[in-house]
C-alpha cells in the first residue's frame, strides 16, 4: 500500500480517526478509510484498503459511498487497471462544512415552519432557542468555510 512506511503510527492514527468518526455517528470503517487516504502517497486501490483494513468488499464499498457523497473521497481509473482506485477529494474538509451548512439551513426551515404551527409557551421558547442554535452554526460554519477558503 501506498503508506507501508512507519505502519505502526499510520495504523494507530487509522485507528484512532476509525473511533472518532464513529463517536460522531459515522462507521468506525468509513472512518478508517478516510485515515488510511490522508496518509497515503496517492491513490489506493480497492483490494489494498480491504487487505490493510481487513474488512470485506461490501463493507468498503458501502463506507466508500457514504464518503463519496460527504464530498471527502473520489474514485479514480488508472489505465490498464480493472478495479478501483481511491483518493481524497480537492478540498474536502470544505465540502464538510458546506455539508454542514447545507443541513443547518434545513434544521432552520423546519424549525421555522414549526414554530409557526405548534402552539404553547414551553415549546414557543424552545422552539426559538433551537431556532437560533440552528442560526448561530450556520453563520459560524459560513464564516469557517470562509476562513478555509482564505488559507489557501
Amino acid at each position: 500500500m501506498a503508506f507501508r512506511k512507519d505502519a505502526g503510527g499510520k495504523q494507530q492514527f487509522i485507528e484512532r480517526l476509525g473511533q472518532i468518526t464513529q463517536e460522531a455517528g459515522l462507521t468506525r470503517i468509513a472512518g478508517q478509510i478516510w485515515a488510511a487516504l490522508v496518509v497515503s502517497d496517492g491513490p489506493v486501490s480497492a483490494a489494498e484498503l480491504v487487505e490493510t483494513l481487513h474488512i470485506s468488499k461490501g463493507s468498503l464499498c458501502t463506507n466508500i459511498r457514504i464518503l463519496e457523497l460527504m464530498g471527502i473521497v473520489e474514485r479514480r481509473s488508472v489505465p490498464g487497471e480493472r478495479q478501483d482506485y481511491f483518493a481524497m477529494q480537492d478540498n474536502p474538509y470544505g465540502a464538510l462544512v458546506e455539508l454542514q451548512i447545507k443541513r443547518f439551513e434545513k434544521a432552520v426551515a423546519v424549525v421555522s415552519e414549526a414554530r409557526s404551527s405548534i402552539r404553547g409557551k414551553q415549546a414557543s421558547k424552545k422552539l426559538a432557542e433551537l431556532e437560533l442554535f440552528y442560526s448561530l452554526y450556520r453563520s459560524s460554519s459560513m464564516d469557517l468555510l470562509r476562513e478555509m477558503e482564505a488559507q489557501k
